[in-house]
C-alpha cells in the first residue's frame, strides 16, 4: 500500500494537468479566433472589392472585428451601398453588427440600425425605420442555406425634397424568413398591426397578413441566381404551392391557399381554396385599398352563398384560375394581371 505522502503529491500532478490542459485548449481557442478573425477580415475586403468590381460600391467605416474569444463577428459606424449601372440603387444605414458562435461558424446573426434611406429608378425616396431590426443567415454547402429578418414598429415614409418626409404605412412587428430544401425555396412572412398613414389613406382597420408557400426549384436564388430577372423569367414554368395566405381585418379575415404556375406570358393558371369571414366586408376593404379588383371581389362575395360551404364560421369557395381568368365553377368573374 503506497504512504499516505503519496496523496499530496498525486493531487498536485493531477492539478497541475488540469491546468496544462486548460491551459492548452485556451492557447488553440485563442489561435482559432485570431485565424478566424483574419480570415473574416479578409473576406470582407476581397468581397467589397469584388463588388466594386460590379460596379457597386460598399462602405463599412471604422470596419472592427470583435467577440473574442466565444464569438466572432464584425462591426462597422454605418453601411452604404451605391450601384453604379443602368438600374442605379443607393441604399444608407445606421451602424452594423454582426456575430457568430466560433463553434458554429456558419449561422450568423446581426443588427442594423436605422434609419435606412433608399433611392432606385421608378421609386420614390423611401425612408425606413424601426425600433429593432435583427436578421440571421446560414450557410451550407451550395451557399446561403436560410435567411431571416425581423423588425419591430418597422415606419416607411416617402422622402420629398421640398417637404421632408411623409409617412405612408407602419406596423407593430413585421417577419421574413427563405430557406433551401430539396432544391425548393420555403418562404413566411408576418405582419402585425399594419396601417396605411399617409394622409387621405381609407380608414381601415390594422391588417395582420401571413404568407406560407414553396416555390419549386427556387432554391438556388438564396445563392443569388434570381438577380437581375424580371418576375416573368423567374416564375415562368414554376410550380407554386400556396399553403396559405391569410388576411385579417377586425372580424373580417380571408385564406387562400393552392397549387399554381405562371406561363412564359405570366399568367397564372391553378386552382385555389379560399375561406372568408364577412365575405362583403372583406368586399368592400379590397376594393378600397385595391380598385382594380373591384369586380373580382364583388364577383366572389356574391358567389359565395350560393356555392359556398360553411365550416369553422367561414365560407369555403373553390376558384379556378386559367390564364389569368378566374371563376367560380364555369361562371368567370375576373381576370388577373399578368407577370411583368
Amino acid at each position: 500500500m503506497a504512504p499516505s505522502s503519496d496523496s499530496p503529491s498525486a493531487a498536485r500532478r493531477a492539478l497541475l494537468w488540469v491546468i496544462v490542459v486548460a491551459l492548452g485548449l485556451m492557447a488553440a481557442i485563442s489561435g482559432a479566433w485570431f485565424y478566424l478573425a483574419g480570415r473574416l477580415d479578409d473576406e470582407l475586403s476581397r468581397g467589397i472589392a469584388a463588388a466594386r468590381s460590379r460596379g457597386t460600391e460598399i462602405e463599412c467605416p471604422n470596419r472592427d472585428v470583435f467577440g473574442f474569444p466565444f464569438r466572432i463577428g464584425f462591426r462597422c459606424d454605418a453601411l452604404s451601398i451605391v450601384r453604379n449601372d443602368d438600374r442605379p440603387v443607393r441604399i444608407s444605414a445606421g451602424a452594423v453588427r454582426t456575430a457568430a458562435q466560433i463553434y458554429r461558424p456558419n449561422r450568423i446573426v446581426g443588427e442594423l440600425d436605422g434609419p435606412m434611406r433608399v433611392s432606385a429608378p421608378q421609386l420614390p425616396p423611401l425612408d425606413i425605420r424601426w425600433t429593432l431590426g435583427q436578421a440571421s443567415a446560414t450557410f451550407w454547402s451550395e451557399g446561403l442555406d436560410h435567411f431571416a429578418l425581423v423588425t419591430d414598429d418597422p415606419k416607411v415614409a416617402l422622402v420629398e425634397p421640398s417637404n421632408g418626409s411623409t409617412q405612408v404605412v407602419e406596423a407593430s412587428h413585421s417577419e421574413a424568413h427563405a430557406r433551401r430544401r430539396d432544391g425548393n425555396l420555403d418562404i413566411f412572412t408576418l405582419m402585425n398591426g399594419g396601417r396605411l398613414t399617409f394622409a387621405g389613406a381609407p380608414d381601415l382597420p390594422p391588417l395582420d397578413a401571413s404568407t406560407d408557400l414553396t416555390i419549386g426549384g427556387a432554391g438556388d436564388w438564396l445563392s443569388g441566381a434570381a438577380r437581375g430577372l424580371t418576375g416573368r423569367e423567374l416564375f415562368a414554368g414554376r410550380q407554386i404551392s400556396l399553403r396559405s395566405l391569410l388576411l385579417e381585418m377586425g372580424e373580417a379575415n380571408a385564406e387562400l391557399s393552392g397549387d399554381f404556375s405562371f406561363d412564359d406570358e405570366g399568367q397564372v393558371s391553378g386552382k385555389f381554396q379560399l375561406a372568408i369571414a364577412e365575405p362583403k366586408e372583406i368586399a368592400r376593404l379590397v376594393t378600397t385599398v385595391a380598385p382594380n379588383l373591384k369586380d373580382i371581389a364583388a364577383g366572389i362575395a356574391s358567389a359565395l352563398p350560393m356555392a359556398g360551404r360553411q365550416a369553422d364560421g367561414r365560407t369555403s369557395i373553390e376558384l379556378r384560375v386559367r390564364n389569368g381568368v378566374v371563376a367560380v365553377g364555369i361562371f368567370p368573374i375576373g381576370k388577373l394581371p399578368s407577370l411583368r
